[in-house]
């Protein structure tokens, strides 16, 4: 016959077993046989489940405390933010929304997005308000005006009218100019730089007056890239009497890649004869 003290040593030697058996099995909640590849299954068709609920005032001092004691379990940490109703997830350095129903992430360097995209709101990219259903990224601009004008030197003829590359053309560069700088480039020496980390095609727009020092020349205005004048972007114009404006347009098509430089460049084709530039706007917007 078994004593009360040995029946209650054996009661607990199978509840001690039972217990470990528990901690390695899979654990099941609404179900008898939970999924044999989770840790937990909770399965009901009633209810829902509710992670941690925090304030966004909570959630950054659990981040901060995160970062002073980091473990590698951390990752993929989940909490909901009461205040910003949205899921969060920790990568080890900071909280990282769910995306939800059309949320398109633009925060990493991605150099395509799939599938059509519409922008019903403005877009605010470094602070500046896109235009409604448009993603632009304006390079920079820059902007010259002088009634007096600015001589540009020119030593050397074109070796003929259709001649390749930058031969014997030489950069606009006024001695005064203005520059706007979003964000996205750099404006210096009458040079716009690119600081963007993914490599993009760029409209660049060009709109200036001039005036012949000779009259009846034939100029070649460009853009340059690197130092070379781009073959797509060039444009012949004829000018008539000497001191007549003309005003004139130029739109090209640009790939430009992290530090690569734009730049105003002329040409002449007749005689080795100056050009005075009254005025030019030099405009990058990315696509």
């Amino acid at each position: 016959m078994k004593t009360p003290i040995r029946q209650f040593s054996m009661a607990i030697l199978v509840a001690f077993i039972s217990l470990n058996f528990e901690t390695f099995a899979q654990v099941g909640v609404g179900i008898a046989s939970p999924n044999a590849n989770a840790m937990l299954d909770l399965t009901t068709t009633t209810k829902g489940f509710l992670p941690p609920r925090l304030s966004t005032v909570q959630k950054s001092a659990l981040g901060a405390q995160l970062l002073l004691s980091p473990l590698p379990e951390d990752n993929g940490m989940l909490v909901f933010d009461n205040d910003l109703n949205e899921f969060y997830f920790w990568n080890g350095l900071i909280w990282v929304r769910l995306a939800s129903g059309n949320y398109v992430d633009l925060t990493s360097n991605q150099m395509m997005i799939g599938g059509m995209k519409t922008f019903t709101n403005g877009v605010t990219v470094n602070g500046m308000l896109m235009p409604q259903g448009r993603l632009m990224l304006p390079m920079g601009e820059i902007s010259y005006f002088n009634y007096t004008g600015f001589n540009v030197p020119i030593t050397s003829t074109m070796t003929s009218p259709g001649a390749l590359g930058t031969d014997n053309m030489v950069k606009i560069n006024p001695t005064v100019t203005s520059f706007v700088n979003d964000g996205f480039g750099t404006g210096t020496n009458s040079r716009l730089t690119y600081t963007g980390a993914t490599t993009r095609y760029f409209h660049i727009a060009l709109s200036f007056s001039y005036q012949s020092v000779s009259g009846n020349d034939t100029f070649v205005f460009g853009v340059a890239k690197n130092g070379v004048v781009q073959n797509s972007s060039k444009m012949f114009i004829t000018t008539g009497l000497q001191g007549n404006d003309q005003s004139t347009a130029l739109h090209v098509l640009l790939s430009l890649a992290l530090n690569d430089y734009i730049e105003f460049y002329v040409g002449n084709t007749e005689d080795a004869d100056d050009v005075l530039m009254t005025s030019f706007n030099f405009v990058a917007i990315g696509m």
